[in-house]
């Protein structure tokens, strides 16, 4: 006993079985994408403000004491 499947309903499968795998790979990649975010380094943003600033006073830019 033998299933018969026309070649046309076999290519629609297929390709539905396709459009599926490439939607749960694109899915998976999101959520891994989403639980890799960098954590902040505590001080990181005064350190650059600091940073710039000072550089842009050395630069003549802040405090005209002239």
């Amino acid at each position: 006993m033998s299933i018969y499947i026309e070649t046309q309903s076999l290519i629609y499968i297929l390709l539905g079985l396709f459009v599926l795998l490439i939607t749960a790979v694109t899915i998976l990649l999101r959520i891994k994408k989403k639980k890799k975010l960098q954590e902040s380094i505590p001080g990181v943003e005064e350190m650059a403000k600091t940073t710039f600033f000072w550089a842009d006073y050395h630069r003549g830019k802040i405090g005209d004491d002239k």
